[in-house]
């Protein structure tokens, strides 16, 4: 009996140096003490006073400890389990699991999390009929419009349909987003997701994620045109540029240059319904656009600005300048010929030398601007477009320049 007691009255010795614990006082009186000692049976082990209180919180602790490190040790299959037949509450638990973990987890456990996390909840909002029929159509319109539902209309749906719109009109962090040609999809909450994992990242990461989810709670395509305004482009560009300053040894370095990118590659060229120049790229559609862009060109320190003075400077020179500064061939890389409506944007990508984002690599396959054939614009971070489950932001438009460059 004397050899199991060494080892508590050791932990106990060691945890009084480092919590500064004092016994008791030689005043105070010896029932006062044993009613203290019974009360603080579930006191924590930096409050433990006697060699019984030790024990408890230690037992307790023990019972805690071992508990987390189960929940946390089955999360990966609790996360992979989750599909497009699994309820809400299996999200519910799955997020009430990560939130006890996240706590004590390394970096990149985390990272990993988020990821499995993000992929979890695409699974959780597929639907396995058909998107693209009539009623699915009028359901999904009706719900954007915040208007009735039917039970006409949920019974010509299949049943993962019927129940994730049962989860919309129970205000879960689901919605449904129009993607234009009649294309509809149910869409989470990415705010919410980058809050769930935000706290217990560093700060460069922490931000990326937030940004990510700020851009992404919306469309970025929409019928071939960017979903929104110029404005908001530059913004987005100059974003990503600063954060590749800012941090330049974070791990989502490369995502960020890739973004960077992708967002002057369009506000240069734009998309095929997407135009800011008229086609011989002379002059802007909007004034405004003209006076920011030029406002940009002068930023210090800015490979943006650089590129917008070039392109403002091939604005203003003449065909036969161009012409012999930037050989125009019969046909491009690809062999599509290359006629007047888009002689100037194959001399302007020449000019600025930006790749597209939707170029092909020497092999023939889809690339982006580092090799990384990554959707950003769907999610808090980016993942490869050959694992991702939703496709509709991962596929861009065929921009006029990106014809001629591929």
């Amino acid at each position: 009996m004397q050899n199991k007691k060494i080892p508590l009255l050791l932990i106990a010795t060691l945890v009084c140096g480092m919590t500064a614990c004092q016994p008791p006082s030689a005043d105070t009186d010896s029932t006062t003490s044993t009613d203290n000692t019974e009360s603080s049976d579930t006191t924590s082990l930096t409050e433990a006073k006697t060699p019984r209180a030790m024990t408890s919180a230690i037992v307790e602790l023990s019972e805690y400890s071992l508990r987390e490190k189960l929940i946390c040790s089955k999360l990966d299959d609790a996360i992979s389990a989750v599909g497009n037949k699994s309820e809400i509450k299996d999200v519910t638990t799955v997020q009430h699991q990560i939130s006890a973990c996240l706590p004590a987890a390394d970096n990149s456990q985390i990272l990993q999390w988020l990821t499995d996390y993000q992929s979890m909840y695409d699974r959780f909002l597929q639907t396995t009929s058909s998107t693209d029929n009539a009623a699915f159509y009028t359901l999904m319109r009706t719900i954007e419009r915040d208007e009735s539902i039917t039970v006409a209309q949920l019974k010509q749906v299949s049943p993962r349909v019927r129940y994730l719109v049962g989860l919309i009109r129970g205000k879960a962090d689901i919605s449904v987003r129009y993607l234009g040609g009649g294309d509809y999809e149910f869409h989470h909450n990415l705010i919410a997701m980058a809050e769930l994992f935000s706290p217990y990242l560093p700060d460069d990461q922490s931000e990326f994620i937030e940004r990510m989810a700020h851009d992404n709670q919306e469309i970025f395509w929409f019928d071939a045109a960017i979903a929104f305004a110029f404005e908001e482009l530059v913004e987005r560009t100059l974003f990503w540029e600063d954060f590749m300053k800012r941090h330049p040894h974070s791990i989502f370095y490369d995502d960020a240059s890739d973004l960077f990118d992708t967002y002057r590659y369009l506000l240069f060229f734009g998309s095929d319904n997407t135009q800011w120049t008229d086609e011989e790229v002379r002059s802007f559609y909007n004034s405004n656009n003209e006076r920011l862009m030029q406002r940009l060109s002068i930023r210090p320190n800015s490979q943006l600005a650089k590129d917008v003075q070039t392109f403002l400077d091939f604005m203003e020179q003449p065909d036969a300048e161009r012409h012999k500064q930037y050989p125009t061939p019969d046909t491009d890389e690809q062999g599509h010929k290359i006629n007047e409506s888009n002689a100037a944007h194959y001399q302007l990508s020449k000019a600025l030398a930006i790749p597209s984002p939707w170029a092909s690599a020497s092999d023939g396959t889809s690339r982006t601007t580092s090799d990384k054939n990554k959707d950003c614009m769907s999610g808090i971070v980016c993942v490869d477009k050959n694992t991702t489950t939703q496709t509709s932001q991962a596929t861009a438009p065929q921009t006029t320049a990106q014809n001629i460059n591929q």
